[in-house]
């Protein structure tokens, strides 16, 4: 262990016990909330998981005050997440947030008794992760983004992006739950528009970028969707680069990667979706039993352009499809 990483776990368990002193005085009991993403650096801020803890004080509750968050983050290996979640249940916490359908599954498994509320994806019944979305059942609530039906939407901006399209690359990680659902749903969304689909998948855990994007060009792809899951999001702003590098227009499922420099994203408000999480895990606090809170679904969605990209890409990015931005990057 190197010295700073040795000064940063010493720091962290002092703030670690300070806080959980601070709680304690506040009241008599410390609630434990545990939150797991994705991706991310113990050593960096997480935007998400700041938009959370400002939900829960929008609704009165300041970390510190009765309760401590305990976030981890499987870094980009979702092989970890069973991990994470054993260590979490171990801890006592009394809410699992699982933000990611393999620590959704993985806590599914690991508890019947803790509360989970879940981020995922997919459709949470089709899943089998509940009975239905008005009244879930057992120990599971949440949000459900239902990124899937988003996807023939998602080829038909890139449509109007690129009206001589032909050849779409969908690039993937065939390892994890939500993907391969994704997949199938992008298969179906391009023979809808008769394109030809071109799949490039990355494995973990360290996967290859260069040869993908070597294969998208020799496969002549007109452009690139990409399929946000743990190992993806991790090299973010390696795959925009590459995209751009390239100059292989692409199509993401989340903003961060367009304010990272790619062209264009549609989906969900992510840090609306973690306010709503906060508000949840609120009721639960409050004596909610999660089978009985209905599962919620995002009621907006954003387009977000980068027209900086666009620019660089020699793209003029369609009247129609600036109208429908819902923020622009310039």
């Amino acid at each position: 262990m190197d010295r700073r990483r040795f000064i940063r776990g010493v720091s962290a368990g002092l703030l670690g016990l300070a806080s959980a002193a601070k709680a304690r005085q506040a009241d008599g009991k410390i609630l434990r909330i545990g939150i797991i993403f994705s991706t991310g650096s113990p050593a960096s801020p997480n935007p998400l998981l700041e938009t959370f803890k400002q939900g829960l004080r929008d609704l009165g509750r300041v970390e510190g005050q009765g309760f401590l968050i305990e976030a981890r983050s499987a870094e980009g290996n979702p092989n970890r997440i069973p991990g994470i979640v054993d260590e979490l249940i171990q801890q006592k916490v009394d809410i699992i947030v699982a933000t990611n359908n393999v620590a959704i599954i993985a806590a599914k498994k690991a508890t019947k008794t803790i509360p989970i509320v879940m981020v995922t994806t997919i459709d949470p019944v089709a899943a089998g992760y509940v009975d239905s979305l008005a009244r879930p059942g057992a120990n599971i609530t949440g949000l459900a983004l239902l990124t899937r039906d988003l996807s023939a939407k998602r080829v038909e901006l890139l449509k109007e992006v690129l009206p001589k399209m032909v050849h779409v690359a969908v690039l993937w990680d065939p390892e994890g739950p939500g993907p391969i659902v994704a997949f199938k749903a992008y298969e179906s969304a391009v023979r809808e528009f008769k394109l030809r689909l071109l799949s490039l998948e990355v494995r973990g855990p360290n996967p290859d970028f260069n040869g993908v994007f070597q294969t998208a060009g020799e496969g002549r792809a007109d452009a690139l969707i990409v399929v946000t899951s743990p190992l993806v999001s991790q090299h973010r702003t390696r795959i925009v680069e590459l995209a751009n590098t390239h100059r292989l227009p692409a199509m993401y499922e989340e903003s961060g990667y367009v304010s990272a420099g790619g062209l264009l994203s549609y989906g969900a408000n992510y840090s609306d979706t973690y306010r709503r999480a906060a508000s949840y895990v609120d009721r639960i606090l409050k004596g909610a039993k999660p089978g009985d809170l209905p599962i919620e679904q995002p009621t907006r969605f954003e387009l977000v352009v980068n027209l900086k990209s666009a620019k660089a890409l020699r793209l003029a990015i369609p009247r129609s499809v600036m109208l429908r931005a819902d923020r622009v990057i310039e």
